[in-house]
């Protein structure tokens, strides 16, 4: 790269500016030159934008325009409730309203109490339904050993009556057939 010139004078160089005529830059040449300022950036606006957009306000009610009762409201710390009231309170004046809340209430409590006594109803009669079959099944194995017993009884009856000479004659030749294996 060739060396730039400095404009200003330098140490190392002790004629000054005059040093080559190469590096010289002309007035006209600077004029020439016009330094355009950045382009600025122009925003798209949308359609959306909210300038263009109209606001609409939603309407607020007050309590009054919607009747609503006015129920368990909690009163401010400085104001003094009269003895007797409970702290913090205000009911309703109106009974009907009061009545009406307190029997949708208890109706939805009475529901829930009834779907829990009929769902506990049903659990005893599908827990007495098992006992009844287990108590089936248990009859039905003593049963079967009891018939296994007496099956039992009765062969040995049987032999006793019979003889054991034929018995014996037949457990020896199955015993002389059998092969005995013993590991030492």
């Amino acid at each position: 790269m060739a060396p730039t010139p400095s404009k200003g004078p330098s140490k190392s160089s002790s004629k000054g500016p005059n040093k080559s005529s190469s590096f010289k830059v002309s007035k006209s040449s600077k004029s020439s030159k016009v330094k355009r300022p950045p382009p600025k950036e122009v925003k798209s606006q949308s359609r959306s934008a909210p300038k263009q957009q109209k606001k609409t306000k939603t309407r607020e009610y007050t309590e009054k325009e919607l009747d609503l009762p006015s129920l368990n409201m909690i009163t401010p710390v400085g104001v003094q409730t009269p003895r007797g009231k409970k702290k913090g309170k205000v009911f309703v004046d109106d009974q009907e309203s009061m009545m009406t809340i307190l029997a949708i209430v208890n109706a939805e409590k009475e529901g829930q109490i009834e779907s829990k006594m009929i769902k506990a109803r049903q659990m005893e009669e599908i827990r007495e339904a098992k006992r009844k079959e287990a108590e089936a099944r248990a009859e039905k194995k003593k049963s079967k050993l009891e018939s296994v017993k007496d099956e039992l009884r009765n062969k040995k009856k049987r032999r006793s009556s019979d003889g054991p000479t034929e018995d014996k004659k037949s457990s020896f030749k199955s015993k002389e057939k059998r092969k005995n294996v013993s590991f030492a």
